[in-house]
């Protein structure tokens, strides 16, 4: 999300709002990702950010998602689960 151009989030919150968006994600990743404690704490914050302003992320929401996804399955392999 930090530097994927969503083309449905430009068209509902325009350039400075997918700024605003990538900026965010970044944030999201400068505090450790989701592997942290704060990390889980900006994203839930990013979150509810993008709820309050009504914008929806499709393109790359439905990637991050997918990547949690892999890297779940990664670190449950990991383990020899």
């Amino acid at each position: 999300m930090s530097t994927l151009q969503d083309t449905e989030l430009l068209h509902t919150a325009g350039p400075h709002g997918l700024r605003h968006v990538q900026a965010a994600a970044r944030g999201v990743l400068d505090e450790g990702g989701t592997a942290t404690t704060t990390g889980r704490r900006a994203l839930a914050a990013f979150d509810a950010d993008l709820q309050q302003r009504g914008w929806s992320p499709w393109g790359s929401g439905s990637l991050l998602a997918g990547a949690l996804f892999a890297d779940a399955l990664r670190v449950r392999v990991g383990r020899g689960a």
